[in-house]
């Protein structure tokens, strides 16, 4: 049963990997036929204009073929396969409304900030209210990364903390997508951590600090992320420098959905946190400029989100997305690191 699953993952994720690698050439080249490019901050680093006329949206393609390759070999009707499929979908219609404003405009500002932020609540919301309909999917209860004797029941809390949770990660994967390579490479580490925890569910490790019945929906989202995997790594194929094609909002909300609702299903929220804390710490730069800039009329970075203001100090882009991703390949590991001690 074991080395068929892992099986199985390894086929969606070779079969997501070709589907991307071939949907991805033709949508590169039917975008530049069509002369549709990403819009370029006309205040960003100096470096940017020379990727003018770079297609954008591209995380359709590899988001296409992800949902292909889960089709062929998960189990639909399963919820720990359907319910990541829709997040991702669901947040990643939200970018891509965004990145058709942008298109339309010629402008790198896309949807308005609050319209934009609206709409991601009410797709959490939608997922919650998925989650709620499938039984023993919604625990209040949030455990310790790494001490199982304690955990918080939240309560009615739970909701508010659900919908901020999605959110933040949408909008942290998001803000990090600014140079090439950079979203997808940081996403690698926390999604293998993913895939290896569910895989090890799969096959019945579980816990008081695991909602029941994971081992019964572990397998299924380790195939998921395995196919999601597959398809990363054909987009990167296209976005590493000199990037191809961004992966617009449409890819970075994808992303971003899938590592908040992987965790949220396996209750390892807070583990996953400490995975991603390149995502959030990128996240908290932006905050913290807006904020600094609003209230003192100063700025705290050259330029936020801090990949930027190293950019505006002269490191090159290509050694800030290589320490970037060593930076949460090593965040990745201390997280596992702290979670396997519950097991000592």
């Amino acid at each position: 049963m074991q080395t068929r699953m892992v099986l199985t993952a390894l086929s969606a994720l070779l079969v997501s990997w070709v589907l991307s690698m071939v949907l991805g050439y033709l949508y590169i080249g039917r975008m530049k036929a069509h002369g549709v490019s990403q819009p370029i901050n006309p205040d960003g680093p100096k470096s940017h204009f020379a990727k003018v006329g770079t297609p954008t949206a591209g995380g359709l393609f590899f988001l296409i073929g992800t949902t292909v390759s889960v089709w062929l070999f998960g189990t639909m009707s399963e919820p720990y396969t359907y319910i990541p499929l829709i997040a991702m979908w669901a947040f990643a219609i939200v970018g891509l409304m965004d990145d058709i404003a942008k298109l339309t405009k010629k402008e790198s500002q896309g949807l308005r900030s609050s319209r934009k932020l609206g709409m991601q609540i009410l797709t959490a919301a939608l997922i919650l209210w998925l989650l709620s309909k499938s039984s023993g999917l919604v625990s209040t209860v949030v455990a310790h990364p790494w001490n199982p004797a304690i955990s918080w029941d939240i309560g009615v809390w739970y909701p508010i903390a659900f919908l901020f949770y999605m959110v933040m990660f949408v909008n942290a994967v998001n803000i990090t997508d600014g140079l090439d390579g950079l979203a997808t490479g940081v996403s690698f580490s926390p999604l293998i951590l993913l895939a290896i925890l569910a895989a090890l569910f799969g096959t019945g490790m579980h816990g008081e600090f695991i909602q029941n019945p994971i081992s019964a929906g572990g397998s299924d989202l380790f195939i998921v992320l395995s196919a999601s995997f597959g398809g990363l790594l054909a987009f990167l194929w296209y976005n590493g420098p000199k990037a191809q094609v961004f992966m617009g909002d449409v890819g970075s909300h994808a992303i971003g959905a899938l590592i908040a609702i992987s965790a949220l299903l396996m209750k390892i929220e807070l583990t996953i946190l400490v995975a991603s804390g390149v995502f959030i710490i990128e996240c908290v730069s932006s905050f913290m400029q807006i904020i600094s800039i609003r209230m003192f009329n100063k700025k705290i970075f050259k330029m936020a989100p801090m990949h930027h203001h190293f950019e505006k100090k002269g490191v090159s882009e290509s050694r800030i997305v290589t320490r970037f991703q060593i930076a949460s390949a090593v965040l990745t590991a201390f997280a596992g690191i702290l979670f396997m001690i519950k097991y000592r």
